[in-house]
């Protein structure tokens, strides 16, 4: 076993254990089953600020997203293929639901934390907050301790 997980059975190189790590890393950020898309579903306390760009989730959704100290600032999701969006979004509180424009859009709560928004084809929908004005990019987040670049040894 290496310290990226890489490990060698004979002599074959196996790969299992880094790419089941991976899947295990996106399933944190980011579940979509049963017609409901959840954001941060599982992400650690341990790990306050997660951000990720362009996650694919089922019903043709790409979801970007922002946590910083143990709360979630934003949540963008497009509609490729036009279909209503359910979405767990995480944030406490009142939120605004707005196209990538800042007009505002319809939005319908279902349950505590989760809302439905018609979205068509081609469609943005950005859930923050209410009166919050995130930047919607993408970050690097810091390492919550010590950390070695990609898992290697020095």
């Amino acid at each position: 076993m290496t310290a990226n997980t890489m490990y060698a059975e004979d002599t074959n190189l196996g790969i299992e254990s880094p790419l089941s790590t991976a899947q295990s890393i996106l399933d944190m950020g980011i579940q979509s089953h049963g017609g409901v898309v959840r954001v941060f579903p599982s992400v650690s306390r341990r790990w306050p600020d997660v951000s990720f760009q362009a996650l694919r989730a089922q019903g043709a959704f790409l979801v970007d997203a922002d946590r910083a100290g143990g709360r979630t600032r934003w949540v963008r999701v497009h509609s490729e293929a036009g279909a209503p969006l359910v979405l767990q979004h995480g944030i406490v509180g009142a939120i605004d639901v707005r196209d990538e424009h800042g007009r505002r859009l319809r939005y319908r709560e279902t349950g505590p934390g989760r809302i439905e928004i018609p979205l068509g084809r081609d469609e943005t929908a950005v859930v923050a907050p209410r009166g919050a004005h995130p930047d919607l990019r993408p970050r690097d987040v810091p390492a919550v301790g010590d950390a070695k670049p990609w898992g290697l040894p020095d």
